[in-house]
């Protein structure tokens, strides 16, 4: 096996050499990062956005980008910046313009709100609105042209800004009335425009450091082996687990050519030269173990953990791969109606897990017990779409003992109880979905929908 797995890695990363060849940018990556947070009472402060745009300014230099940083600027400061900007992505490998703060839609086009700004809405009539939007605010329309014009390879846009008008009710949202919403944006040819949220809903300002859109965020850029849509999708996924599908981000792409890793493609680290004595094996770090875990490789993952704990013991190393490959057998479950060879992978992927939490994590390790849950009710979903379904129960039942405090595995469970014709026992465990208790609306809202439509039959729900 330690033969097998060191062989495994040398061929990666001899494959690995070839792409960072073909990946690594010839050309400049530069970066505008905006936080707008020092808002007047009327629009509405801001807890994270200037946090957000830190943490964005930091990882983007870590990945290369060469960064202009800006905190509360005014309508000219935006304008003058811009302009700075422009100037500095011609032909460009990417550019990037992020902005965290207020945004709001006038007359179907979307506004930046700078800060001090005297946009007052409330006098002003249909005929005078936009104007009085053009004069004030900043167009977003308008750094997408600039960005266009100046011929970078890649243009990111990344909005995580509210979707209202300025009239703040909630400063722990980017969030300002009930009404309102970021109009859907076309991006040119070779440009990619991300919102932290649809249309008519708010982005959450965060209760940690960052908010909850740029706090994902932030995880996927750094990851190596994601292309840029990649990057955005597991985002997207990661906020509407957080936020139980509250907060659903979305873009808008019209990315042309070969893909780009922001983080660089998912290549082990060199290896070292074969020791002299027979038998002996170079350690996988941990770096090199979460790049197997985030391309997917689960095997590969859980030889190279295999090797790390026979030499270093169990302990925290294990848990972030493990972690990961829950998250990507998530991801392959959402669209499976029935048998298929990815369900059959990602029943493999579960059980591998499952060994892993036992074998790797101390018994009082304090993710072993919610990691053990989310594969047995992974794995529950995999046998209940492969016909298995007393099997899957048991698996939902681990899942309960482990984390009683989460309602899907219940839900999950109600639905095989349900195909076996025991009425009652599903009822009973609709019905617990759906208690309050759980602080689970996702799970609430799915539990009432089956009462409600109680006894038909349906899938399992793979979003836990």
């Amino acid at each position: 096996m330690f033969s097998r797995l060191r062989f495994a890695i040398s061929a990666v990363y001899a494959l690995g050499l070839i792409l960072v060849s073909a990946e690594t940018p010839s050309k400049p990556r530069v970066a505008l990062v905006v936080g707008n947070a020092k808002y007047g009472a009327a629009i509405g402060p801001l807890r994270n956005s200037v946090n957000d745009a830190k943490a964005v300014s930091k990882t983007l230099r870590g990945l290369g980008f060469t960064v202009i940083e800006e905190h509360n600027v005014t309508r000219d400061e935006l304008l003058k910046v811009v302009a700075r900007f422009r100037g500095q992505i011609k032909d460009a490998e990417v550019a990037l313009f992020y902005y965290a703060g207020h945004g709001i839609s006038v007359a179907g086009s979307n506004y930046l709100i700078p800060v001090k700004s005297t946009y007052q809405p409330e006098a002003a009539t249909d005929l005078t609105l936009r104007m009085l939007a053009e004069t004030k605010l900043f167009n977003a329309e308008q750094v997408v042209a600039e960005m266009s014009a100046a011929g970078a390879r890649c243009n990111l846009v990344i909005l995580d800004a509210c979707r209202n008008t300025p009239l703040a009710r909630n400063p722990r949202t980017r969030d300002a009335t009930a009404r309102g919403g970021l109009a859907e944006m076309k991006p040119p040819a070779g440009s990619l425009i991300a919102f932290a949220t649809d249309a008519g809903h708010t982005a959450q300002d965060g209760a940690g450091t960052n908010g909850l859109y740029t706090g994902e965020l932030l995880k996927h850029l750094q990851t190596p082996g994601l292309t840029i849509e990649q990057v955005f999708k597991r985002t997207r996924a990661g906020v509407m687990a957080q936020s139980e599908g509250a907060q659903i981000p979305a873009e808008y792409s019209r990315l042309v050519g070969e893909d780009i890793y922001l983080a660089g493609p998912a290549v082990p680290t060199p290896a070292k030269p074969a020791l002299p004595k027979a038998g002996l094996v170079e350690i996988p770090t941990a770096k090199e173990i979460n790049q197997l875990a985030a391309a997917g490789k689960s095997e590969e993952c859980i030889d190279a953990l295999r090797l790390a704990i026979a030499a270093n013991g169990p302990g925290e190393i294990a848990a972030a791969p493990i972690d990961t490959l829950l998250e990507i057998a998530k991801e392959d479950l959402k669209k499976a109606t029935g048998p298929s060879p990815k369900v059959e992978a990602t029943m493999k992927t579960c059980q591998l897990a499952l060994d892993a939490i036992r074998d790797f994590l101390p018994a009082d390790h304090p993710r072993r017990a919610g990691l053990t849950a989310m594969a047995q009710n992974r794995l529950g979903d995999c046998l209940f779409l492969t016909g298995k379904t007393d099997a899957a129960i048991k698996s939902y039942n681990t899942a309960i003992e482990q984390a009683p405090a989460d309602a899907y595995p219940f839900y999950n469970r109600g639905r095989a109880y349900l195909v076996l014709g025991k009425s009652d026992e599903a009822k009973a465990d609709f019905t617990t979905a759906a208690d309050p208790k759980f602080k689970q609306p996702g799970a609430r809202k799915l539990a009432l929908k089956a009462l409600s439509e109680f006894p038909a039959p349906a899938l399992p729900d793979p979003t836990r």
